[in-house]
């Protein structure tokens, strides 16, 4: 019961800081590249996903489509409510293959751990 608790919270806290840094304004940045962009919404996805994931097992599908739905509406809202980023398809497709990772980790942890016990 515990850490069922504990994987809630985790992922609470960081789709709340999730959702904090991807609405705040940023300067763009002219030192990094385009895939360090794409690299960091993946980790950011794939983490929110785990605990995501762990928290609510019974409904993985839920939790990724809602993370989905989530990343769309996140890249629509920078695109309207801040003025120093823009709405990018190629930063949701990120953030589904950190989703897609993210669920396979899961999978393949609980698998393991099935075999383990038994």
């Amino acid at each position: 019961m515990f850490f069922k608790n504990t994987h809630k919270l985790v992922f609470l806290v960081c789709f709340a800081l999730l959702t904090y840094l991807l609405l705040i304004e940023m300067a763009p940045s002219n030192n990094g590249s385009v895939y360090k962009d794409k690299l960091q919404h993946i980790a950011a996805f794939a983490g929110v996903a785990f605990w995501g994931l762990l928290a609510f097992q019974r409904y993985p599908k839920a939790v990724m489509l809602g993370l989905a739905v989530f990343g769309a509406l996140m890249e629509v809202l920078q695109g309207v409510l801040t003025t120093t980023r823009q709405a990018s398809t190629y930063d949701w497709l990120a953030d589904l293959v950190g989703i897609l990772l993210a669920w396979i980790v899961v999978v393949l942890w609980q698998h393991g751990w099935n075999k383990r016990r038994g």
